[in-house]
């Protein structure tokens, strides 16, 4: 895994990628901290600032599982400074596989931020990593999510129930793939 490079810098349009690092933890928290950004994984909310801060240390090091590279990234909008979202990639080199999550705060939602943030994590992932395969899975009630992966080429390729108490996940969700 040496070979590769950890998540970088990226700019759009409007948009600067950071890496997350525990710093963007302040940032992040009012947002994070607002119940409707969890309505479809309600337990993995964070429970304090503390705990974000830990959570985003962690995340630095992109390389802390065993055969895959842990790509986490905070949203700027490049005009305001003002932070809009979170996004993540995790890949699996060997089989040129990866899974995407994105979150972008309530005040800037329906903007195209998302579109914007994942077209770019999508170019950082065939270009750089070399991935063919692209996944992403959503509650079946996120409608804003799944039109968006629709949109961007990801097909549908099952519906499972998941039941994880650890992810705070007892439902129906949609797995989405895109093949490069």
């Amino acid at each position: 895994m040496s070979e590769l490079r950890p998540a970088r810098v990226m700019k759009t349009a409007r948009l600067e990628l950071e890496p997350i690092r525990a710093k963007h933890a302040m940032e992040a928290w009012p947002h994070l901290d607002d119940a409707r950004m969890w309505t479809f994984f309600p337990k993995l909310r964070p429970q304090s600032l503390e705990g974000l801060r830990l959570t985003y240390a962690r995340w630095e090091n992109p390389y802390h599982a065993k055969s895959e590279l842990r790509e986490n990234w905070a949203c700027r909008d490049r005009r305001t400074g003002q932070l809009v979202g979170t996004m993540q990639a995790t890949t699996f080199p060997a089989r040129a596989v990866s899974y995407i999550a994105y979150g972008i705060f309530i005040a800037y939602q329906r903007q195209g931020y998302a579109r914007e943030a994942v077209e770019a994590i999508l170019d950082h992932l065939r270009e750089e990593l070399h991935s063919r395969r692209i996944f992403a899975e959503m509650d079946v009630e996120n409608n804003a999510s799944f039109r968006l992966v629709e949109s961007l080429g990801f097909k549908r390729v099952k519906k499972r129930h998941t039941v994880d108490s650890k992810l705070g996940v007892d439902g129906d969700s949609y797995l989405y793939e895109l093949v490069m």
